[in-house]
């Protein structure tokens, strides 16, 4: 009964700070809307928006290129001579790729 009688004695004693300091944990980390919690979201959400930001780039040029691409047939037939590797009849593609030991080498 002593270690009991002796702990009423100071939590009597300091009640206050023994409910702040829980106030403060239960703020701070246990709660579902916790300090801890709302700037785990905050980092995610600025993530998020460095993302949509990203894609929105991305989409803005591939409709700037597919728009030129139905404008201009110069920029068709590039696309069809580079990345098809197309060619006109009097005319012929020599395709030349360089080895991985080469690229690491330099």
């Amino acid at each position: 009964m002593g270690k009991l009688n002796t702990f009423w004695n100071i939590f009597r004693r300091h009640k206050y700070g023994f409910v702040m300091v829980a106030f403060a944990l239960l703020l701070g980390v246990l709660d579902e809307n916790s300090l801890w919690s709302r700037y785990r979201h905050k980092v995610e959400l600025a993530e998020l928006r460095s993302e949509i930001r990203k894609f929105t780039e991305m989409y803005e040029h591939d409709t700037r290129y597919l728009e030129e691409m139905n404008t201009d047939t110069e920029v068709l037939t590039e696309i069809a001579r580079e990345r098809y590797y197309m060619k006109t009849d009097d005319e012929d593609v020599f395709v030349i790729k360089s080895s991985e030991k080469d690229e690491k080498a330099q």
